[in-house]
C-alpha cells in the first residue's frame, strides 16, 4: 500500500474484526481498528494506492505445500453488479441471476472481476486468493486468464517451488486456448460442454500416398454415445457423496479449431491442442438425486495425470465458489456502490487481504462456538468461526499502521 497506506491497512483490518456482516462502507469507521473517521473511508479507497504486483507476491507466498507434485489453482469470475450506475465507466454486459431483460435474459451492466485461488485438501472449503484482475472493455476473459495463470507460474518458479502448478476451470473459459500457450509447463483442466467434436490423431498415411496428410482423425461427439470409441483408461472410485463414480478417458484427442474468438487474428494454420477427454459418471446426486447425465472433463498438460486425480482436483474448484460466497455476504464484497472501477477494484483487493488474515489466523484463534454448533478444529474451522475470535488475535500481534495526527 503506497498511498493512504495507515487507512487501507486498518480498513483490512476492520473489516477482519467486525463481528457482523459488514452492511456499509462508512459503518467499519466504527470499528476499534479503524481510528479514523468516516470521511478517511472514502478516501482511502478513492486516493489510496495498492501496489498489486508485491501483493500478489504476498499472496502467492501464503500457498500452502501441494500434493503429489502439484499445487492446483482454480479461477472464475466474479460480477459486481452496477445496473443503475450509468455514469460509471468501463461497465460490460455481466451474467446476474437475479437480473432480467426485456428478452428474459439474466444479464446487466458491471464490472467482471477474475480471481485466481490456490485450492487445499481435507474437509475444508478454505481458499488462498492470489490474483485478482478485472476485466476491461478491451479485454478477454481467455486473455487476462492467461497473464494471471503466468504470474503465478513465474512467481511460483521464482520462490523456488518444486511443485507443478495445475489450473481447474468451469465451462465458459477457452480450455483449448489456454492449453496451447501453457501446456509445456502447467496443467490445464476444465469442464466441457456436451455438445462439443473431438478426433483423435489421424493414421498414417498408406505408402506411395500423395497429397497432405489428415490432420483430424476419427471424432468422437459428446452428446453422441455412438461415436464413443474404445477408451484408453477407465478407472472406478467409491464417493461418500456420489456412490461408485465410472472415469474413463480418451487420450490424445483434439478439437477442429475455428478462426474465431482467441484464434481469429493466429498467424498461420491452426494448431492441433491435444488433451485427455474425461467423462465422469456418478451413481447418485448428493442429496439423493439422479443425475441428468455424465459430465465431461478436459485435462492438458506436460504428463499424463491418474484419473482420480483429475476428478478430485476438479471437485475442489467448487470451494472457490464457497470463497465467493462468504466474500460478499459476509465481508460485504459487493455491498459498496463505487462510482469509478478502480475504487472497487482496490476494494476487492483489501477484502481478499482480510480473507487472508483470516485464513492464516486459523491456529491462533479460540472456537466461539454457538450452543448448537459442533466443535471444529483449528485447521478446518469455518471463516465465520474464524472471524468471531480475530479481534482478539489481532490485538495481540498490533498493526504497523500508523496512529492519526490530532
Amino acid at each position: 500500500m503506497t498511498r493512504r497506506a495507515d487507512a487501507l491497512f486498518e480498513l483490512a483490518d476492520a473489516l477482519a474484526s467486525a463481528p457482523a456482516r459488514v452492511g456499509s462502507l462508512p459503518g467499519l469507521s466504527l470499528e476499534p481498528e479503524f481510528r479514523r473517521g468516516h470521511g478517511s473511508v472514502y478516501a482511502a479507497l478513492t486516493r489510496g494506492r495498492i501496489d498489486e504486483p508485491r501483493l500478489r507476491k504476498l499472496l502467492l507466498g501464503t500457498v500452502g505445500s501441494g500434493r503429489d507434485g502439484l499445487v492446483w489453482f482454480a479461477g472464475d469470475v466474479s460480477n459486481w453488479a452496477r445496473p443503475e450506475a450509468v455514469c460509471s465507466p468501463q461497465r460490460l454486459v455481466v451474467h446476474d441471476k437475479s437480473a432480467r431483460t426485456l428478452t428474459g435474459a439474466p444479464v446487466t451492466s458491471g464490472w467482471p472481476l477474475a480471481v485466481m485461488a490456490a485450492l487445499e485438501w481435507g474437509p475444508t472449503s478454505w481458499t488462498t486468493p492470489v490474483d485478482l484482475a478485472r476485466l476491461g472493455p478491451a479485454d478477454t476473459l481467455t486473455g487476462v486468464t492467461l497473464a494471471a495463470i503466468e504470474r503465478v507460474r513465474t512467481g511460483l518458479a521464482a520462490e523456488g517451488r518444486a511443485e507443478t502448478p495445475g489450473f481447474v476451470f468451469d465451462a465458459e473459459y477457452d480450455l483449448m486456448a489456454l492449453s496451447h500457450h501453457h501446456a509445456a509447463g502447467v496443467h490445464v483442466l476444465g469442464r466441457l460442454r456436451s455438445n462439443q467434436i473431438f478426433h483423435a490423431e489421424p493414421p498414417p498415411p498408406a505408402a506411395g500416398a500423395r497429397g497432405r496428410r489428415r490432420r483430424h482423425g476419427d471424432k468422437i461427439a459428446l452428446n453422441n454415445p455412438d461415436t464413443l470409441t474404445t477408451p484408453d483408461r477407465v478407472a472406478t472410485v467409491d464417493s461418500p457423496r456420489y456412490g461408485q463414480v465410472t472415469l474413463t478417458a480418451w487420450d490424445a484427442r483434439h478439437r477442429r479449431l475455428i478462426r474465431d474468438g482467441h484464434w481469429k487474428d493466429h498467424d498461420g494454420p491452426l494448431p492441433i491442442v491435444a488433451g485427455t477427454v474425461l467423462r465422469v459418471e456418478i451413481a447418485r446426486l448428493p442429496g439423493g438425486g439422479k443425475p441428468a447425465g455424465p459430465m465431461w472433463l478436459w485435462h492438458a498438460g506436460p504428463t499424463t495425470l491418474d484419473l482420480v486425480t483429475l476428478f478430485a482436483a476438479y471437485q475442489r474448484r467448487f470451494d472457490l465458489e464457497h470463497t465467493f460466497r462468504f466474500l460478499k455476504h459476509d465481508l460485504g464484497w459487493t455491498t459498496p456502490a463505487p462510482l469509478h472501477p478502480d475504487t472497487a477494484l482496490r476494494w476487492s483487493w483489501l477484502v481478499l487481504v482480510a480473507y487472508t488474515q483470516l485464513r492464516l489466523a486459523r491456529g491462533c484463534v479460540r472456537d466461539l462456538r454457538l450452543p448448537w454448533e459442533k466443535p471444529q478444529p483449528a485447521q478446518v474451522m469455518s471463516p465465520r468461526r474464524v472471524r468471531r475470535d480475530f479481534r482478539r488475535v489481532r490485538g495481540l500481534t498490533g498493526t504497523p499502521a500508523n496512529p492519526p495526527k490530532p
